[in-house]
This record gives C-alpha cells, sequence and structure tokens, in this order.
C-alpha cells in the first residue's frame, strides 16, 4: 500500500540518525576522557556519572529477569567509570543539541506558519475592505442617481405648471380681446378639443 511506504522507510533514516549520533559522539566522548584526565573536579563528575550508569543499569536489567534488586553492586573502576560517563556525556551533549535544533525548526515552522496566517487574515480583510468601499460606491452612485431623476421630475413639473399658467394667460387675452369687439355680455367660443371634432 501507498500508505505503508512512510513507516517503513522512516525505520532506516532513524537507524541512520541515530548512528550518526553515536558517530560524532565518539570524538566527543574522546574529548570528554582527556579532559577528565586533565580536570580532577570533571574527572569525578564523568566517573559519578559512570558508576550511577552501571548501578542504574544492572538493576533495571535484573527486574527485567524479574529477579531481585541487589543491595550492593560492586562500582567500576576509575577508568571504566570514565569511559563509561565520557560516552554518556558525549551523547547527551548530542540529543541536546538534536533537540534544541528540532525544537527551533519547530518553533521557526510555527512561527511561519502564524505569519502566513496573519498575511492571509491581513488579505481578506483588506478584500472585505475593498468589497466594502465598492459597495459603498455603488450605493452612492445609485443616490446621485435617484436625486438626478428627482431633480429633472421637479424641473419637468416647474415646465408644465409654466405652460399652465401661459395657456390661462393667453385664454384670458383672448377673452378679453373677444368681449371687446362684440361687447361685455358676449361670450367668447369655446375652444374644442383637436380630436372631439
Amino acid at each position: 500500500r501507498p500508505g505503508m511506504v512512510a513507516p517503513v522507510a522512516g525505520v532506516p533514516i532513524l537507524k541512520l540518525g541515530l548512528l550518526a549520533v553515536r558517530q560524532i559522539a565518539k570524538p566527543i566522548a574522546t574529548r570528554a576522557k582527556a579532559t577528565a584526565k586533565e580536570s580532577a573536579v570533571f574527572r569525578s563528575i564523568v566517573v559519578w556519572i559512570g558508576r550511577g550508569l552501571h548501578r542504574t543499569s544492572i538493576q533495571v536489567t535484573r527486574l527485567a529477569e524479574g529477579k531481585v534488586s541487589l543491595e550492593y553492586i560492586t562500582p567500576l573502576s576509575e577508568t571504566a567509570a570514565v569511559d563509561r560517563g565520557a560516552e554518556f556525556v558525549s551523547e547527551l551533549v548530542i540529543y541536546v543539541v538534536a533537540a534544541s535544533t528540532t525544537i527551533y525548526e519547530f518553533a521557526r515552522a510555527q512561527q511561519d506558519k502564524k505569519s502566513r496566517e496573519k498575511e492571509a487574515e491581513l488579505e481578506e480583510q483588506k478584500r472585505k475592505e475593498e468589497a466594502l468601499a465598492n459597495e459603498r460606491r455603488q450605493w452612492e452612485a445609485f443616490a446621485a442617481m435617484d436625486r438626478r431623476m428627482t431633480l429633472l421630475d421637479e424641473q419637468i413639473l416647474l415646465l408644465r405648471r409654466e405652460r399652465e399658467r401661459e395657456r390661462e394667460k393667453e385664454k384670458a387675452r383672448h377673452s378679453s380681446w373677444y368681449r371687446h369687439l362684440f361687447g361685455s355680455r358676449a361670450t367668447p367660443p369655446t375652444e374644442k378639443d383637436p380630436a372631439g371634432s
């Protein structure tokens, strides 16, 4: 199956990683042994670590085998304790460095992820603001068009009223002229509707 490739492939990579750590740890252990020979304080620390590891290893092995733990375990010789303690210190340094690198990479990846999310949020906010501004401009255009149409209606109404007033004035002038010719009691003829004639 395709899903089984990653776990199977991960095992050799893990083994290679552990092997690389052990290979890198060797020169560190060598340096730790040399330092133990030169510094009495460091040597005592390394010896204490080596003998503690030796005791712990024996007790854990006996408990795993179902045996009773020993009250007293013969300590390692100083030389063997230095070797074991120096190897532990070197591997500890390597693993601490590896863990620190992993934590750093993880933190940086999280920071990059947050930065991308923040950028995406800003882009989305910008898009919404642009859409809102566009909608506002459209409403303003509609409002301006409505105002122009209202003004046009008012102008048309004023023109109609003006025309009615002109017609009333013309009618009054015609009536005055007719009475002047035919007398004050004469009634001017009514204008016929062109459509009814």
